[in-house]
């Protein structure tokens, strides 16, 4: 599928949900008058109730306060699916602008930036224009984690690879579900707070249904309040009995109102992600999968004999009625008759006791889908990227090999292959020709075949291994470090990592930048050298052209390539297309004069 063929679905899914959202804008405007009019009508009914007590009135204003409460909640429900197609319109706007490569509106994940790590820093992993703001489009902050840390941490097996492969394949263009769900998720925006909070009511002791004399007051008060309220409607008992077993009820509420406030708002705005959780299992447990992997996460999502669904739905019904509390008029009559606000903790605690403890595992699963959504929108986005092969044999081998982050109608795309273990291919070539660049190309889609995701190929085979990178050293002075003495510690833990004999694939770029140019040559031939003793596998760019002259020495175990240039008078053309061989031009002074920096 081409890109502006998925720029077309775009187009008509934006003009559907706009379509759609009009609609319910009117329904809108239609239940707000209806519950302003019904709301009026039983205030108007229980104010005649007072000065003459008859069946009619009764009847009528109990009728129009039901009316109400129904207004407001098709109103409510109304309101969130107005959010829901906002949300829809906002994901395939956005996924627009990602085809026309902007998507820096995306969370870059900067604060998972390591400089020490072995290669993420290198390759841009994360920040703008990182890869991680480009497959990014996680609704759960335990989802963005999850998609940092498996960026990081190539540690997956064959098997689990294309257990991914067979998960991404199949909701890949199921772009309703997909949508739906992130859709759903993007209702609440991230918060580091929501967790906390989440896990501070898990941790939380309870306290009210342990004790006995809450459990007692909660029955018989409200049963006796109301008694005398129908006693009073009925001309049997007079109003003090009612006032009095009403006002002790308040006096409670009021006593209790302290412990109350703070769990609502614990409970109202650090679990307010998991109104949208329980949508989201509901969208995952009413879905059937093919994938063994996206079976077992559903799997998990049940507790004995019933749903995680089911049991947020309590929690959201719980969490529901006990935000009824924040109207006034609604709270008063609600803790004057039926002790609203102990009832509603004590639902809470007896749903935390029942289901707390698979809180967090939901929440994980949810997480998985999440990041699953994620990788499964980088694919439709990229329709001409493939799913890599897991090889025994092949090192490294790829046809049309491009780096994912370029758009299509820029990219050049090369041909490359390491056909044993201990090769190393040396890239020379002239200033902006493409040598980090294909270097970070490599890398990257490394990365994406080690986390059973697409890559930017047209075929791609390689060997579970470990990635270091030596291209983007730098100094720091809060350790007193300067920028060669760090650029030798990161060359030293390489060195450690190949003396552990685990597989792994090196790409560093202009090695010893830090010194000058004879200690420079002198320092990478040994360097070099030493790579090669130790079997070492991957790819050096550099300037140096003196290192080209290991493939003689070392041909078992060394390869020339290059990145060569045009020049014709002064024009400097660059095809970005690897070589064989050792590259035959420099431009450095010619760019120098064509920018100014001095003339002829």
């Amino acid at each position: 599928m081409r890109i502006a063929d998925i720029e077309k679905i775009y187009n008509e899914r934006i003009q559907t949900f706009t379509n759609e959202e009009i609609r319910i804008r009117k329904r809108l405007t239609i239940l707000s008058f209806l519950r302003f009019f019904s709301f009026v009508l039983a205030i108007a009914l229980f104010v005649f109730l007072f000065k003459e007590v008859s069946l009619l009135k009764i009847s009528g204003g109990i009728i129009s306060f039901a009316l109400f409460i129904t207004f407001v909640i098709n109103y409510l429900k109304q309101t969130d699916l107005l959010n829901h197609y906002n949300n829809l319109i906002k994901i395939n706007s956005e996924e627009k602008e990602v085809l026309k490569n902007n998507y820096s509106f995306f969370n870059d994940g900067a604060e998972y930036t390591d400089r020490d790590h072995p290669y993420s820093y290198d390759l841009d992993i994360f920040g703008k224009g990182s890869l991680f703001q480009y497959i990014n489009r996680t609704f759960t902050l335990v989802g963005r984690d999850l998609l940092a840390n498996r960026l990081l941490n190539l540690d997956l097996s064959k098997q689990e690879i294309e257990n991914r492969h067979e998960a991404v394949k199949e909701i890949t263009p199921e772009i309703d579900w997909r949508q739906n769900v992130m859709a759903t998720g993007y209702s609440t925006p991230i918060s580091i707070d929501d967790n906390k909070k989440i896990q501070y009511w898990i941790d939380k002791p309870i306290y009210f249904i342990n004790k006995l004399f809450y459990k007692v007051l909660l029955i018989f008060l409200p049963a006796i309040t109301i008694t005398f309220l129908f006693l009073l409607i009925f001309g049997i008992s007079h109003y003090s009995w009612f006032a009095l077993f009403a006002l002790t009820q308040l006096f409670i509420a009021s006593f209790l109102i302290r412990k109350t406030n703070k769990e609502q708002r614990v409970v109202s705005e650090g679990l307010r992600t998991l109104k949208n959780y329980s949508k989201i299992l509901k969208f995952i447990e009413e879905k059937n999968f093919d994938s063994k992997l996206l079976n077992n996460l559903k799997s998990e999502i049940k507790t004995e004999n019933e749903s995680a669904g089911h049991a947020f739905k309590k929690l959201i019904k719980i969490i529901d009625a006990f935000d009824t509390r924040l109207n006034i008029f609604l709270g008063v009559i609600l803790n004057a008759t039926l002790m609203w606000d102990l009832y509603s903790m004590i639902r809470l605690e007896l749903w935390k006791r029942k289901y707390g403890s698979n809180l967090n595992k939901w929440i994980r699963i949810i997480a998985e889908f999440d990041l699953f959504c994620s990788v499964a929108n980088f694919k439709y986005n990229n329709t001409d990227f493939i799913y890599p092969e897991v090889s025994d044999k092949i090192i490294f081998r790829s046809l049309d090999l491009g780096h994912p982050l370029i758009p299509y109608k820029n990219r050049i795309n090369n041909d490359f292959s390491l056909n044993k273990s201990g090769e190393m291919v040396i890239v020379t070539g002239a200033n902006m020709a493409g040598k980090s660049t294909f270097l970070r190309t490599i890398g990257v889609n490394l990365i994406l075949a080690m986390n059973g995701m697409p890559v930017c190929a047209s075929d791609f085979k390689f060997r579970l291994t470990d990635i270091f990178s030596g291209m983007r050293t730098a100094d720091s002075l809060n350790e007193n470090e300067s920028y060669f003495y760090a650029e030798l510690k990161r060359l030293k833990h390489i060195i450690e990592k190949l003396k552990q004999k685990k597989p792994s694939f090196i790409l560093l770029d202009e090695i010893l930048k830090g010194t000058n140019s004879v200690d420079k040559a002198k320092g990478s031939w040994k360097f070099v050298e030493h790579l090669t003793e130790l079997k070492a596998t991957g790819v050096i760019a550099t300037h140096d052209l003196t290192l080209c002259d290991l493939e003689t020495k070392y041909p078992e175990n060394i390869i020339n390539k290059c990145f060569e240039v045009q020049i014709d008078k002064n024009k400097i053309k660059f095809d970005y297309k690897l070589h064989s061989g050792v590259t035959q031009n420099m431009n450095a002074s010619l760019l120098m004069q064509q920018m100014g920096i001095f003339s002829k």
